[in-house]
């Protein structure tokens, strides 16, 4: 995390970190079960609307360019999908999103250990976060 001007800066693979744990709890998913890979075709089935991008800015607590900036990058490595509806969009995970998170929450939570406590200080730690932290 980079420090400028008193401002801390997370990098992509936080904030990647953050909106894909952020997805997976809007969708109702613990995405640290062990059995996850084997529900995943079940749960890909719910219907779940996504999320707005504004909903996404509010959450990481980033202006329009940055939140731009890590939902290409969430899309480019296909963790989401941006369905567009009239003048809005929603954001869904993939499947490959949420094992992503699956996977590597625990590697997330122990080099960003600071970065995850900080960004979190006043929402408290999330589910996620706390099981591996």
């Amino acid at each position: 995390m980079k420090t400028v001007a008193g401002k801390s800066y997370k990098d992509m693979n936080l904030y990647s970190c953050i909106v894909l744990n952020l997805l997976a709890s809007a969708m109702g998913i613990d995405p640290q079960q062990k059995d996850l890979k084997d529900k995943l075709d079940r749960i890909m089935l719910r219907e779940f609307e996504g999320l707005s991008k504004s909903e996404i800015m509010h959450h990481i607590r980033s202006n329009h360019n940055m939140t731009e900036r890590i939902l290409e990058h969430l899309k480019e490595e296909g963790f989401i999908e941006i369905l567009h509806e009239d003048r809005s969009y929603s954001i869904v995970p993939t499947r490959k999103g949420l094992l992503h998170v699956n996977e590597f929450n625990r590697f997330y939570s122990s080099i960003y250990s600071k970065q995850i406590e900080d960004h979190y200080r006043y929402l408290g730690l999330p589910s996620w976060y706390i099981k591996n932290g």
